[in-house]
């Protein structure tokens, strides 16, 4: 009998024992990382740059678009007989080629954010032409002179606002509203012609480049002959001012740089207040070639847009750095 009462004892503290060791053992959970010293602080600055031109480079590098990283915006790939007026107050220059982003963190998560877009175009299409001058000395000459179409672009966009950061790991969701203006400061077509205006050849030979004189400014010139375009220009720029909204993310490849991306959407309204032209022509009052300026329409490219287009960067990288722990 006591023989019996001791195994039944024994038992009662081996199998408790067994039945724990069988139990499976659950890994303990894996800390999550801590990424506060990679996002953004309060106090922390910012500093961004566009990174759009170049991915438009190496995309144009595979899809057969003529290259070029200063060409961001609005090509002169026209027929030059058919530019005018209107072709003036350049469309699609108010996306920034080159775009500089700054910002000052006011907590963790809202910022006060700046934005500078410059976008700038220039280009040029010669033709040749018989060379007067020299079919003047020499009847059999085959000489050629060159006329030229020069398109030159300037836009600069600035924009001031407020985004607001969301998230607590290395990928941030980013919100952000505000206010945006912008000026196209330069927008001309220029034409310089191989022939000049003399008092031996007071209706020199041209290659077609320039667009016609309007009846109407020849009429109000009438001592004015053999008028031709110079320059057709907005004498006032045009300027663009509105709001935006935007939505994007930032990926923290390391602590405090941030590659980021984002999707736009503004109201805007432009205008332009003037469009000239400077015409040249031999003057038989004087006797001498002088040029002339006609305003050619008054405020024009006027009303609103509605749009995604972006503001200076839709890909860019940024720089957080400032704040003292």
């Amino acid at each position: 009998m006591k023989r019996i009462i001791s195994i039944i004892i024994a038992a009662a503290f081996v199998l408790p024992m067994l039945a724990q060791d069988a139990e499976v053992k659950e890994p303990a959970p894996k800390p999550q990382r801590d990424y506060s010293e990679f996002l953004p602080q309060a106090g922390d600055w910012t500093f961004g740059i566009a990174l759009d031109p170049f991915t438009k480079f190496i995309g144009n590098m595979f899809n057969g678009t003529g290259n070029s990283i200063l060409n961001g915006g609005g090509v002169v790939a026209q027929n030059p007989n058919t530019l005018t007026s209107n072709d003036i107050h350049g469309s699609g220059l108010w996306n920034g080629l080159a775009s500089i982003m700054g910002a000052y963190m006011v907590t963790n998560n809202l910022g006060i954010k700046a934005n500078i877009g410059i976008n700038f175009n220039n280009r040029a299409n010669r033709q040749y032409v018989v060379d007067d001058a020299a079919l003047f000395v020499d009847p059999t000459s085959v000489a050629k002179a060159v006329d030229a179409q020069v398109r030159t672009q300037l836009a600069l966009t600035a924009a001031l606002g407020v985004e607001y950061h969301v998230g607590k790991r290395r990928v941030q969701g980013v919100f952000g509203i505000g206010a945006m203006y912008g000026n196209q400061m330069i927008d001309k077509l220029e034409y310089t012609y191989g022939n000049e205006i003399t008092a031996y050849n007071t209706a020199p030979t041209n290659a077609g480049l320039s667009p016609v004189v309007p009846a109407a400014v020849a009429a109000a010139y009438p001592y004015m002959t053999s008028l031709r375009t110079k320059q057709v220009y907005a004498s006032k720029g045009t300027h663009m001012a509105g709001i935006y909204g935007s939505i994007g993310v930032e990926c923290f490849v390391a602590p405090k740089i941030a590659l980021g991306a984002n999707v736009n959407v503004r109201l805007c309204y432009e205008w332009t207040p003037q469009i000239a032209n400077k015409y040249e022509g031999w003057n038989t009052l004087t006797g001498s070639k002088e040029t002339i300026t006609d305003l050619d329409t008054p405020m024009t490219n006027v009303g609103f847009s509605f749009d995604t287009n972006n503001l200076g960067a839709n890909l860019y990288i940024a720089f957080y750095f400032g704040s003292k722990k």
